[in-house]
């Protein structure tokens, strides 16, 4: 028996999953934000930091790919809910580390390390089944509204853990705020096992061999389709070219707020709460409004072109409030994109190919953002440390990109992209009669007598 498409945004399988991801994500940007403060304190060691952050996304390139295979071939619930458990279980492991061996600074940050690894591993596989799996827990029209609530859970997780990780650290401590987020994780897996995710499986297959095969033409498949698919093509080119112009804005933020804003470094973590804060009201924007069609290809690609001139404008002034404002509507900006682009791609991409293709766009995507990570520090020395013409430098790079990149037909044209709710009526009626088969035979009798009497006539 197929399985009815929800009714309503709120049902109980999406609202079980939401609060899910809420809690562990608001767990895990605590412990991110301790994990960073407790390294600085012990070892005083930027590389280490460094270090630390680079861990999180070398994962996300590397299984990204083929955890969306996967989340086509398995079932999406389960991924879900083993990898919270996972996580769960060695975040646990880590505080008691921290509690009863806090002597043992080594071992505890080689747990923080392989935390941090088994956290980005294991998200490179839910990531792909959570957004496979939203366009079957809700009905269609409220897919980017269900987007925007995702995005919003994700932005607020970051903008109290941002705000308020350093009193939570000094209240709680490292080892109090571990053991918090891997209840947390726990937590998020318990609600998510009571979720029912519609799903069309392939036929499983036992040895090893056949599964590594399958992989390899899922994951062909899923490059396939991204080459073939008129837009989706640009698309991917898009995200990689802004991910590396826009990497440098923030790894060279703290040089900017220090050197050239030169004021405390509280206004990092303010820059970075109005960014945070921004983002989350450009998904609200997208849930509340529910623009569509030629109106959102419009939005998107002004957006495109603002957010990469604020990134000049951030360069050229050197009060903190006005950076802080710009950071924020910038934030609006970004959100608002991200949503109706994982919106349109969700609608757009079939169900049972689509975790392999979120999860080549994500390997694709993610590459190239260390790239531009790695390049940003040189490239700033390069120039005497002049970070705002690193910023001006991105900025025009990612204006003119833009420019070019929205004169393709087909690149606009994935943006307009409509469902056939969005389109509504056509404007045209008609009406159906039914007729029975006598009256069937009679149209026909009717038919053949008048074609009979043309002839003869002729």
């Amino acid at each position: 028996m197929k399985d009815e498409e929800p009714k309503k945004l709120f049902n109980k399988n999406y609202l079980l999953l939401w609060q899910g991801q809420f809690i562990s994500r608001l767990g895990t940007q605590f412990f991110a934000f301790a994990m960073i403060v407790w390294i600085t304190e012990v070892y005083d060691s930027p590389s280490l930091n460094s270090l630390f952050m680079m861990l999180g996304g070398i994962p996300a390139v590397i299984f990204s790919i083929i955890g969306g295979a996967v989340a086509d071939r398995y079932r999406r619930k389960r991924i879900i809910v083993f990898t919270d458990l996972i996580n769960g279980a060695v975040v646990l492991v880590l505080a008691l580390l921290f509690m009863f061996a806090p002597e043992r600074q080594n071992f505890i940050l080689i747990g923080i390390f392989a935390a941090n690894m088994t956290a980005a591993t294991m998200g490179a596989f839910f990531g792909p089944a959570i957004m496979a799996s939203i366009p079957e827990l809700v009905p269609k029209k409220f897919v980017p509204t269900a987007n925007s609530l995702g995005q919003m859970s994700r932005q607020t997780s970051m903008f109290v853990g941002q705000g308020l990780g350093s009193f939570a650290y000094l209240l709680l401590g490292a080892p109090l705020l571990t053991l918090v987020n891997g209840i947390s994780y726990l937590f998020s897996a318990f609600s998510e096992s009571f979720i029912r995710i519609p799903q069309e499986l392939p036929e499983r297959i036992k040895s090893f061999k056949p599964i590594l095969k399958s992989f390899k033409a899922d994951i062909s498949e899923g490059i396939k389709y991204i080459r073939q698919t008129s837009g989706l093509k640009e698309l991917v080119f898009a995200s990689v070219f802004i991910t590396f112009f826009s990497a440098p804005i923030t790894v060279l933020l703290i040089f900017f707020v220090l050197d050239f804003l030169e004021v405390g470094i509280v206004w990092l973590s303010i820059l970075l709460v109005a960014h945070g804060a921004g983002n989350l009201v450009g998904s609200l924007i997208v849930g509340i409004t529910r623009v569509h069609g030629e109106a959102r290809k419009f939005w998107m690609i002004l957006f495109m072109l603002l957010e990469s001139t604020g990134y000049i404008i951030l360069a050229l002034i050197r009060m903190p409030v006005l950076a802080a404002i710009i950071m924020f509507f910038g934030g609006i900006m970004m959100g608002f994109f991200m949503v109706n682009i994982s919106s349109i791609l969700q609608y757009t991409v079939p169900s049972k190919i689509r975790g392999r293709v979120f999860g080549v766009l994500t390997t694709i995507s993610g590459s190239i953002a260390p790239i531009g990570m790695g390049i940003s520090g040189p490239l700033a020395e390069l120039l005497n440390n002049n970070i705002p013409l690193v910023y001006i430098i991105s900025g025009v790079f990612m204006i003119l990109f833009t420019i070019w990149i929205a004169l393709k037909k087909s690149f606009r044209d994935f943006l307009a992209y409509e469902t056939d709710e969005e389109k509504g009526p056509t404007g045209f009626k008609y009406n159906i009669r039914m007729i029975n088969e006598q009256e069937n035979n009679q149209m026909y009798l009717n038919e053949t007598i008048k074609q009979m009497e043309e002839k003869y006539e002729s």
